[in-house]
């Protein structure tokens, strides 16, 4: 696909898009397309791209640009020592012929680039550092990268490229995990091999099936790989998962799970299949099976998750209940064995037979014997409670590998974007 083109005849666009001088002395204008309907986005829920803001951004070009598009004085020289794609279409047009009236070369470029970031790499090919922008948002970044890309324009902003992921990295430490998408691809293109690794383990973990490119043109190895790792990470996590879900179902392969007390491994149960099978999950019938279709891992474990919570919070309650209910039956106190009076007879008047503590069978004062136990509490059986710790059963084990799958997540490479000789693998 060609990117830019010769205007052998004067647009009416070019005298209505605003006009900006990166080359007093310029002998050819490039004349950038308003943005379409759609333009890129990093996330899918944002917003159309609003610009750039002059004043805290340190761009020079004025906010209606995407609106209105943008006209850019430069020189063919920058172009051509900067980018193969312009040499070509500059050295082998002809420009002769393509000379407007105002004696420049019009090159207009295709549309799906933005203004304000075509300015920002301009601003950089001629040598002015001081309007190049210190810092820019993560979708700015991503336009950028897409007309570096598309005008293999690595070698000319390369040094600017490292502080703008640096500084925006430093100041918003979740951008990747957030955004790993366009991170895949800003990372790709500015050959940043950490952040690539980093932001394709996160595109893994988090994707739902092949990536979804968000309009960037993400080759097709690095989706593929990108695929493979995801599903790699899904048939590990699923297997302990269903292995739990079935050793809860059968109560354990040697009886070992099964909570005669607390119905632990019952309640368990429910609450883990009512999380996995539910909200469209259908993560426990039938098995989800590769290549995992619309199916992520970050969803996995958020199913898991609330699985767990919701048997925490039912174990909670079930304890709160005991504990009242012990509290109440506390205050009923047995009569001590020692305090019973003699046996009588059917007319209410002692038999005069002997009774264990109690003088002559009838007497009024109790002997309390030294080995004589103390008082006993009506409480029932501490449910909960054994030697003063908490229950516990089998079914913590569960619990415990259970909470484990989440790491799972930290297990998983990345894709490498160099070898160990400096080739670029993608």
């Amino acid at each position: 696909m060609d990117f830019v083109e010769l205007a052998v005849v004067a647009s009416p666009f070019a005298n209505l898009a605003p006009l900006y001088e990166a080359d007093p002395e310029a002998d050819a204008l490039l004349i950038v397309p308003p943005l379409p309907g759609k333009p890129i986005a990093v996330r899918n829920e944002l917003p159309p791209l609003n610009g750039v803001n002059g004043e805290s951004k340190g761009s020079q070009v004025a906010n209606g640009v995407l609106q209105r598009g943008l006209r850019i004085k430069v020189s063919s020289k920058h172009l051509i020592l900067a980018s193969r794609v312009f040499k070509n279409k500059l050295q082998f047009g002809n420009t002769r012929a393509a000379r407007q009236s105002d004696g420049r070369v019009h090159l207009r470029l295709a549309e799906g680039f933005n203004p304000s970031a075509v300015s920002i790499v301009i601003n950089a090919i001629h040598g002015w550092g001081s309007k190049v922008p210190k810092t820019v948002d993560l979708e700015t970044l991503t336009h950028i990268a897409l007309f570096v890309d598309r005008f293999q324009l690595l070698d000319a902003v390369e040094v600017y490229a490292d502080r703008w992921i640096s500084n925006l990295e430093r100041s918003d430490p979740n951008t990747i995990s957030r955004d790993p998408i366009p991170w895949v691809y800003i990372s790709h293109v500015f050959r940043q091999s950490d952040t690539f690794k980093t932001a394709t383990k996160l595109a893994a973990a988090q994707s739902s099936g092949p990536i979804a490119t968000l309009g960037l043109p993400i080759k097709e190895k690095i989706i593929h790989h990108i695929d493979a790792q995801r599903q790699a990470l899904l048939a590990r996590a699923l297997t302990p998962l269903h292995q739990a879900v079935e050793t809860l179902t059968s109560g354990g392969s040697a009886a070992a799970v099964a909570c005669h007390t607390h119905h632990c491994d019952a309640l368990l149960l429910g609450e883990l299949v009512k999380s996995l099978q539910g909200g469209g999950r259908r993560l426990v019938w039938p098995r989800p099976a590769a290549p995992f279709a619309d199916l992520s891992f970050s969803d996995l474990v958020g199913g898991v998750r609330e699985g767990l919570e919701a048997f925490q919070r039912g174990v909670e309650a079930r304890e709160e209940a005991e504990r009242k209910l012990q509290s109440r039956q506390k205050e009923v106190e047995v009569e001590p064995w020692y305090m019973k009076g003699a046996p009588t007879t059917p007319n209410g008047k002692a038999n005069g037979g002997a009774v264990w503590g109690v003088v002559n069978g009838g007497g009024k004062f109790p002997i309390t014997p030294v080995a004589s136990p103390e008082p006993v509490y009506a409480t029932p059986r501490q449910v909960g409670e054994k030697g003063g710790e908490r229950h516990r059963c089998q079914v913590a084990g569960i619990v415990a590998s259970l909470e484990g799958l989440a790491g799972l997540g930290e297990e998983v490479e990345g894709l490498v974007l160099e070898s160990r000789l400096g080739y670029l693998l993608y």
